[in-house]
């Protein structure tokens, strides 16, 4: 029994398998590996794997064969930025199965873009004093570094996008800043951009006209002309003096200091000129203000001529002719008129002579070159008979003073009277009443004190140059009176 249990345990030895291997199936002992690379360049992924030989492989890109990508790694083509976020796996395949590997992810970055100017730096004006911003916009794969230049140099520290000049002078006008934008692929420059330098609001004068002259003023006779003083200017014009000088005889007026005039705004002084002698004479005037330009001189000059002092009188004689006593005579014009170059004072304008008188231009008066005076006179005799009077005129004129001669008669006036004829009443009467008037129809005044007994009746107490208009009334024994006859008109010559 024993040996029959050992020979049967060396036939079970002879019958163990532990020389043969069952097949194996593919195992993935290394993941493809996630991939990054720049457009234009090639992505590489492999696998590692175990398995009964032989191996076969076959990638995939996001589950679409590619095709000839049979070994355990792939190599693309050339990337584009459209490859970005593909998925590349394998299958690995043998006798014995297959396994498909983890997808492994692609990312495509874009290439580096060289700079580019989006936004240009845009031309500047600022006023002297304060400070000018320029800035530019591009675009390009960064990081991207700037350096500003003025004028073709390059400025320390302004490498940012936007560069802030210190204060600027007017001596700044007409620079030019660029800026040269860079990056690992390039640089580019933008265009110029210009700064204009406007100087500070400053006020400017300009004196109108800048020379005054003054021709043949009359000695002793003030002439006056306007100065215009005009701010031409951007800020406001402060004058703190005005000043005269080289002769006495000019003057400036019409103003107070200090004088303030705004841009572009005027103002007007009075510059007079009043000779002493016939001798030419120039001066300046000086105005001093906070223009830059201050003081502001304005030339003067003048000639003078001697006064003349003369009056014509129109007409040299007056007379009134026949003129009844106890009237007036029609009033008669003298006219007095300067004739000279100078003004003449007139002291005395004085009439003499029974019965003339004078009225008009009260005295003291002074007359102006050409201007006139008009006096008027009149005849009022008392007396008949012939009668001469004299209109004296005293003045500074040469000549002084003048005389007008007057004449005139004074004649008795002639006594007219009003002849009234009365129609009778038809009835009987004691008599008639008879009214006066200067008016029309109203004012009527009893002339008689007793009743008319007759049918005319005489006035006697009529004045000459008058019109009259009476009526009558009829008058019975009872005392009754009628009414107003029609009325009748007498014309007194």
């Amino acid at each position: 029994m024993i040996f029959g249990i050992a020979t049967a345990s060396v036939g079970c030895t002879g019958q163990v398998g532990a020389s043969y291997s069952a097949p194996a199936a593919p195992s993935i002992t290394t993941q493809p590996a996630n991939q990054t690379v720049t457009a234009g360049q090639t992505a590489s992924f492999s696998v590692a794997a175990t398995g009964i030989a032989p191996l076969s492989y076959q990638w995939n890109r996001s589950g679409v064969t590619i095709s000839g990508a049979t070994s355990s790694s792939y190599t693309t083509a050339a990337t584009t930025n459209s490859d970005n976020g593909a998925q590349f796996a394998v299958l690995v395949t043998n006798s014995a199965g297959s396994v498909t590997s983890n997808a492994a992810t692609l990312t495509v970055n874009s290439a580096p873009a060289a700079p580019s100017i989006t936004t240009q730096p845009a031309n500047q004006t600022v006023t002297a004093g304060q400070t000018a911003t320029f800035a530019v916009v591009a675009s390009g794969t960064a990081p991207l570094s700037y350096q500003w230049q003025k004028s073709g140099a390059n400025i320390g520290g302004a490498t940012t996008a936007s560069y802030t000049t210190p204060a600027m002078a007017t001596s700044d006008s007409g620079s030019t800043f660029a800026v040269a934008v860079s990056n690992a692929v390039g640089t580019v420059t933008s265009a110029a951009a210009m700064l204009k330098v406007n100087p500070p609001p400053a006020p400017a004068i300009q004196p109108n006209p800048t020379s005054i002259g003054f021709l043949n003023t009359v000695v002793s006779t003030s002439l006056s002309q306007a100065l215009i003083i005009a701010n031409t200017g951007t800020a406001a014009l402060t004058i703190t003096q005005v000043t005269t000088s080289g002769s006495a005889t000019f003057s400036v007026s019409g103003f107070s200091l200090p004088l303030s005039v705004n841009a572009g705004k005027q103002t007007t002084i009075t510059v007079t000129f009043l000779p002493t002698s016939v001798v030419p004479v120039s001066g300046n005037i000086s105005i001093v203000s906070n223009a830059p330009t201050s003081p502001t001189s304005v030339g003067l000059s003048g000639t003078a001529i001697a006064a003349t002092l003369t009056l014509g009188i129109s007409p040299t004689s007056l007379s009134f002719g026949n003129v009844t006593t106890g009237t007036s005579s029609a009033p008669q014009n003298v006219t007095i008129t300067n004739t000279g170059n100078a003004n003449v004072t007139i002291s005395q304008a004085n009439v003499s002579g029974a019965g003339y008188s004078v009225t008009g231009g009260s005295t003291p008066v002074t007359l102006s070159p050409a201007q006139s005076l008009i006096l008027t006179a009149q005849f009022s005799p008392t007396s008949t008979g012939p009668g001469n009077g004299n209109i004296s005129i005293v003045s500074n004129s040469t000549g002084s003073p003048a005389s007008v001669p007057l004449s005139g008669t004074g004649v008795a006036p002639i006594q007219h009277s009003a002849v009234l004829t009365l129609t009778a009443s038809t009835s009987t009467v004691s008599g008639y009443n008879v009214y006066r008037s200067t008016v029309s129809g109203t004012g009527y005044t009893k002339l008689n004190s007793s009743l008319v007994s007759g049918l005319t009746y005489t006035d006697s107490s009529v004045q000459n140059r008058t019109t009259y208009f009476y009526v009558a009334t009829a008058v019975d024994s009872g005392g009754n009176e009628s009414t107003y006859s029609n009325e009748m008109q007498a014309v007194i010559p």
